[in-house]
């Protein structure tokens, strides 16, 4: 009721009271759908490109884009966004999106080439990379956490993710908000120290200046006021021995002391050494202090480090040469759930005007010590952060999936996750029923019958249609005995059975963990070796369970073993 559009002879109003949604292919009319106006369950056309997607990319959505998803993607500038949304909702490509009508409306104020997409690994990023041409978005910068990390510091391939163990109480004390404020208040005593044994008779002058200028021009990053309080100091001696007539061949001398103090200075100001130092000084617990030096080695060139300890050499970095030219005009971050508070921190500290937006789910959080379990947290932190406007957006309902799946997923969880997390709500698609099949053993100890039985079901998946079908795994170890077994099986099946350790992601069989299906979608999923050695009744299981379970779109198969005990998950 009570619509206007404005016409060549001006503006018009009337009533609306029918909508009709065309479906035209090649120039010609293939549906006609009168469109119930709000009625998500009765949308027609919606569920007929549902149930049309088969092993595609994300690809555009602007013809089913629901309200809600509108929404949040036309949501205003110069505000960090966060999105709660059920696995299905339509994250993904709400940011996507998003990102799009960013940059056409805001052309001059946030450009393709200083805008950031952060997602979980490189199969996501090119999950993800076919939709950005098709909405005419191109020069994004694409990067997982760790090579954006990477990034700020400097770092090339010397530096890599060590192998050392985890202790999960010292990872969540790392990547909190505690932490945070504990290297902000080390860095401050630290700077005074750095400053106090500068090797120069004068070290007075350049604290005193050093100081004034913190004081003045707080944005100025520390080393930029270093450098400035040294050329202060210099000039001031320069000053000093022009009126006493002590000029005389001073130069050299003087680039040699500056070459001292430099090289002093960057010794002191390397993240990485900086870091090391902290536990080194034992200023925290010591059992903590040696687990993290166990993970900080340097072995020849090469430099080893934890995944926790990143963020907060990011944090240090960004103390000490500033955050200014690391700046985005945007950034989004999918799924969110899984970063810690400091790389969270860190992130939207280098957002212009606090243009981030973050989406995640709190249910599909899979890698321990799963530091997010409550959005106002992460809220609470943006504010602090001096963002006091933040939206929040909720998404309950599940686009992805059928009604049978869904229902599946949800008499599962809905005992064992918190109330506050919301199960998804699945739009009215029903689809087959969930397959249970049982064999012998695990599928890497299968004999050549029964794997022949396995080619079969794989090859009736894509039979009925499907182009992509993931054999999901619980972790990397699983996955990698699960292809070495199945791989000689792709002439029988007639289709390519890719390894997740390729970062494409492509057609055919994917055999991967939970941790790399994580925010994609396929065809037809089979969860395979569903036992109670794999998947026992805690919290984790149940969230990778979760996650595996939500990435189907028409079928979801479960394989369970004979010789050993069914996963508590499954039972009734």
């Amino acid at each position: 009721k009570n619509v206007s559009f404005e016409a060549p002879v001006g503006k018009r109003k009337g009533d609306l009271k029918q909508k009709r949604q065309f479906q035209i292919s090649r120039a010609r009319i293939q549906n006609i759908y009168d469109a119930k106006t709000g009625n998500v369950a009765a949308d027609e056309f919606l569920l007929s490109q549902l149930k049309g997607r088969l092993g595609k990319k994300l690809t555009d959505i602007v013809s089913t884009i629901q309200a809600q998803q509108n929404e949040i993607i036309r949501e205003e500038i110069n505000k960090p966004v966060v999105i709660q949304g059920v696995a299905g909702s339509g994250k993904t490509t709400i940011l996507l999106h998003r990102l799009a009508y960013l940059f056409f409306n805001y052309k001059e104020t946030i450009k393709p080439e200083r805008s950031l997409i952060v997602a979980p690994n490189r199969m996501f990023l090119d999950y993800i990379s076919d939709v950005l041409p098709s909405l005419g978005v191109s020069g994004v910068n694409t990067l997982t956490y760790l090579f954006w990390g990477k990034k700020v510091l400097d770092w090339d391939t010397r530096y890599t993710v060590s192998t050392a163990k985890e202790n999960l109480e010292y990872k969540k004390y790392k990547g909190s908000l505690e932490f945070l404020e504990f290297l902000d208040e080390y860095f401050e005593h630290y700077e005074e120290e750095l400053l106090d044994e500068i090797p120069y008779s004068r070290s007075d002058l350049i604290q005193n200046r050093y100081f004034e200028l913190k004081k003045q021009f707080p944005d100025i990053s520390m080393r930029e006021r270093i450098d400035l309080s040294i050329d202060y100091a210099f000039a001031q001696k320069q000053f000093k021995e022009r009126r006493t007539g002590a000029f005389d061949d001073t130069f050299d001398l003087e680039q040699e002391k500056r070459k001292e103090i430099n090289s002093y200075i960057n010794k002191k100001l390397d993240p990485f050494k900086l870091y090391q130092n902290i536990f080194r000084e034992k200023l925290l617990d010591k059992k903590l202090c040696k687990y993290t030096l166990e993970g900080l080695r340097s072995h020849n060139s090469h430099k080893y480090f934890r995944m926790e300890d990143l963020a907060p050499m990011v944090h240090l970095q960004f103390k000490i040469v500033g955050s200014k030219e690391f700046t985005q005009d945007y950034i989004v971050v999918d799924e969110c759930q899984d970063l810690s508070f400091v790389e969270i921190a860190t992130l939207a500290r280098v957002a212009k005007n606090g243009n981030i937006t973050f989406a995640g789910d709190l249910a599909q959080a899979i890698i321990p010590p799963f530091y997010i379990r409550d959005w106002r947290k992460v809220i609470k932190l943006i504010k602090d952060m001096g963002y006091n406007d933040v939206s929040y957006h909720q998404l309950n309902r599940c686009y992805r999936t059928t009604i049978e799946i869904i229902d599946f997923a949800n008499k599962i969880f809905k005992d064992r996750f918190p109330e506050s997390y919301k199960l998804p709500e699945a739009v009215l698609r029903h689809g087959e029923e969930i397959k249970k099949v049982e064999y012998s053993s695990e599928i890497k100890d299968l004999k050549d019958n029964e794997l022949k039985d396995l080619a079969k079901l794989l090859k009736g998946e894509f039979e009925k249609g499907a182009v992509t079908c993931a054999l999901v795994c619980r972790d990397k170890e699983h996955a990698n005995s699960v292809y070495e077994r199945i791989s000689p099986l792709e002439n029988l099946i007639g289709r390519d059975i890719v390894p997740y350790t390729e970062s494409d992601y492509k057609t055919g069989v994917l055999v991967l963990p939970v941790s790399h299906a994580k925010g994609l979608e396929f065809d037809s999923v089979i969860i395979v070796d569903m036992n109670k050695e794999r998947y026992p009744d805690n919290e984790y299981s149940t969230r990778l369970l979760y996650v595996a379970v939500t990435r189907a779109l028409h079928r979801l198969t479960i394989i369970t073993n004979k010789n050993k005990d069914i996963s508590p998950l499954l039972e009734n």
